[in-house]
């Protein structure tokens, strides 16, 4: 006889006790299935190079800066400044208002109270270079600039075309305005008016917090997309 409440239970055939604990069970689904890791961010955007392209952007700022000063050292251009430091400083406020953005000269005084913005390169007349090769400057530069990081993206670029220029755009735009606004603070001039009383040149900040980034924004931009349909060209060839 076979007593009630046992764990083992006998084998017909055998008569041999087999344990449950034994017996395989298949795994589960959760088993063989990994979780996925989950991100906040886009793979895109999180191996993206931000760092390399801020200082990229850095540095078509510098160049662009050395190509306004040539034209005045070297070129025909000329500043009616005595001091070399101005001089400097004027070639700053040239470079902003080549990018649309106005200097802006402030002053608190008695007599003479208030801001006025302007920019030298608008209706300028009998100029020795046309103020469009100094508009030219930041766009061509961005759009060399685009393509060539674009370039040397090499494996790591979007699949898609719109991500891409968009990526790379967006990523010099942020370097870009960031140098300019630390830029606002160095090119900063003292100017005297008629009066006697003394006022304050900078360039025009939230102008260029907006220039500054929606230029790179769009040439950058153009140049990244301009070099990506070029690859995929020179591949199919």
């Amino acid at each position: 006889m076979t007593e009630h409440g046992t764990d083992e239970a006998s084998d017909e055939g055998t008569g041999t006790p087999v344990n449950d604990s034994l017996v395989d069970e298949p795994p589960t689904a959760a088993a063989e299935q990994p979780q996925p890791e989950s991100h906040l961010l886009a793979e895109s955007l999180r191996t993206f190079p931000w760092l390399r392209a801020a200082g990229v952007a850095a540095g078509t700022l510098a160049v662009e800066y050395l190509l306004v000063a040539l034209l005045f050292l070297v070129g025909p251009s000329s500043v009616d400044l005595p001091e070399l430091s101005d001089q400097l400083i004027q070639y700053g406020f040239v470079l902003y208002n080549a990018h649309h953005v106005p200097t802006l000269v402030t002053a608190a005084d008695a007599e003479v109270y208030g801001s006025a913005a302007r920019n030298v390169l608008y209706g300028a007349q009998g100029a020795s270079v046309p103020p469009i090769v100094y508009f030219l400057i930041p766009i061509v530069s961005l759009l060399v600039v685009g393509a060539l990081f674009e370039r040397y993206r090499g494996d790591a670029r979007s699949d898609s075309l719109l991500e891409e220029a968009a990526l790379v755009g967006t990523g010099i735009g942020f370097g870009y305005v960031a140098t300019g606004f630390a830029g606002s603070f160095v090119f900063v001039r003292t100017v005297m008016f008629d009066s006697g009383a003394e006022g304050q040149a900078a360039p025009a900040v939230l102008w260029l917090l907006i220039l500054l980034f929606f230029l790179p924004l769009i040439f950058a931009s153009l140049g990244a997309a301009a070099r990506y349909l070029y690859a995929d060209w020179a591949s199919g060839a």
